[in-house]
């Protein structure tokens, strides 16, 4: 005899093949969030710890407008920023990880209205 609950249907399928395209998604919004970006031509990191910490100096900058801080950049190299500029970074990093949740947004809704997506193509980089 032949158990059919175990049978997969066609919509399960489809579910499960959207399911992994929606991880795929989500897996490379991260690696555009945490590959980085520029300000003012230096490469800068955007990582979840780089977020953190330069949220931080930045609320540190609003405090002090004398504040500045030696800033280690992508590449290793420090450069000394100024409270103004330290803000501007936190706000270009913030505008990068933005822009990866908007390309993210985009495709989840190209897939909603049955339109085929490039999970790997679009992104800020």
């Amino acid at each position: 005899m032949i158990d059919w609950s175990k049978t997969i249907t066609a919509e399960a399928r489809a579910e499960a093949d959207r399911a992994a395209v929606r991880e795929a998604i989500r897996l490379r919004r991260d690696r555009a969030i945490d590959a980085g970006t520029s300000f003012a031509g230096m490469p800068i990191g955007t990582d979840d710890k780089t977020q953190t910490r330069i949220m931080g100096a930045a609320v540190a900058a609003m405090l002090d407008p004398a504040y500045s801080v030696d800033w280690k950049l992508a590449t290793g190299a420090f450069v000394t920023l100024t409270g103004p500029q330290v803000i501007a970074a936190a706000q270009v990093i913030r505008a990068h990880v933005q822009a990866c949740f908007d390309r993210e947004a985009e495709l989840l809704a190209e897939m909603a209205a049955g339109r085929p997506v490039a999970p790997n193509e679009g992104w800020p980089g």
